[in-house]
């Protein structure tokens, strides 16, 4: 496997891409990338030329395809398919079907509260070819400007508490790292990646639940529409309504942060009740995760227990909302 990842890499140097210092190996989460001196920085790169929009793909008879409008250039279509074959699509839709398949374990009820109920995603539907392929390459992609992009060797990094991607021109990640090479996927909560990845991380912060209800008075609209690096939520009217585009609950640097966005943001509604309305809130989010853990109390296996690391991780942060900082 290592003479053909450094033969695909020179292939990726020949189109533009930067590959130094790195090389696969077996980590926390699975295969992904080592440098290969660790006392020396490595640097992943994808240039322009090979970010390839997933509404461009195409998989045919289970292989993967760049449709025949696609933008790529002849050398970058013939890299990205024989990419995508060899290290990518081809041997790592185990992992998502691997996810799916510990989901299945589950009894059918279980499955449909922790779905409907307890909201925890499309993990626990009854799985499909589509499902498969939407969860896969939703898992691997990131947008670029306007552009949901595929992002071929970069996506062989895992997540963890490092920077995150520099999308200023390309696709890259550089450091020096002493283990595995990893980037920070999203600014997202551990739910959040949870629901995106299948896996648990301890995150900085807590976001609300997606939630409907009142404050003061007003109608009050909670989305899950967060952007990372946004540093305050939009507010909305809509006649007595409002609505907020997310709502951070806990913030483990920050932990008087949360409530002081949440009081600015009210008080310029005119919204009366808003301590109450805030703690009501949290309750709300972390009855939800207790509910997860205790419905998997008498079950075991992978699935069931990266599920109750990510409600410990959403518990932990929600639990870093201590005292109100004036925004």
């Amino acid at each position: 496997m290592d003479d053909r990842f450094q033969q695909m890499l020179a292939e990726f140097r020949a189109l533009g891409g930067t590959a130094e210092n790195i090389r696969l190996g077996e980590g926390a989460f699975g295969r992904g990338i080592f440098p290969v001196d660790p006392a020396k920085p490595v640097a992943v790169a994808v240039p322009e030329n090979l970010l390839m929009d997933v509404s461009d793909l195409r998989i045919e008879g289970g292989a993967f395809r760049v449709a025949q409008g696609s933008s790529l250039g002849a050398a970058e279509r013939r890299f990205v398919e024989e990419y995508e074959a060899s290290f990518s699509w081809g041997n790592g839709r185990g992992d998502i079907e691997a996810l799916f398949e510990q989901a299945q374990a589950l009894p059918a009820e279980i499955r449909h509260q922790l779905r409907v109920e307890f909201r925890c995603g499309e993990w626990f539907a009854e799985p499909d070819a589509h499902t498969v392929e939407e969860r896969f390459f939703s898992s691997r992609s990131i947008l670029y400007g306007k552009r949901n992009v595929i992002m071929p060797v970069v996506e062989l990094i895992n997540h963890g508490d490092a920077a995150g991607y520099d999308t200023s021109s390309g696709v890259s990640v550089r450091g020096t790292f002493a283990g595995e090479v990893n980037v920070r996927y999203s600014d997202v909560d551990a739910y959040g990646l949870f629901l995106n990845w299948g896996f648990s991380h301890p995150q900085r912060q807590a976001l609300s639940l997606a939630l409907s209800g009142a404050v003061g008075g007003k109608g009050l609209h909670i989305e899950r529409d967060y952007t990372s690096g946004e540093a305050m939520p939009t507010l909305k009217r809509d006649g007595d309504a409002l609505a907020l585009n997310y709502l951070m609950l806990g913030h483990r640097q920050y932990p008087r942060l949360a409530k002081g966005i949440f009081y600015k943001r009210m008080r310029e509604a005119g919204a009366n009740g808003i301590e109450e309305a805030f703690d009501t809130i949290q309750h709300i989010n972390r009855m939800n995760f207790l509910g997860v853990m205790a419905l998997l109390e008498p079950f075991e296996g992978a699935m069931v227990r990266g599920l109750r690391r990510m409600a410990r991780h959403q518990l932990e942060a929600l639990s870093f909302a201590c005292g109100v900082r004036p925004v």
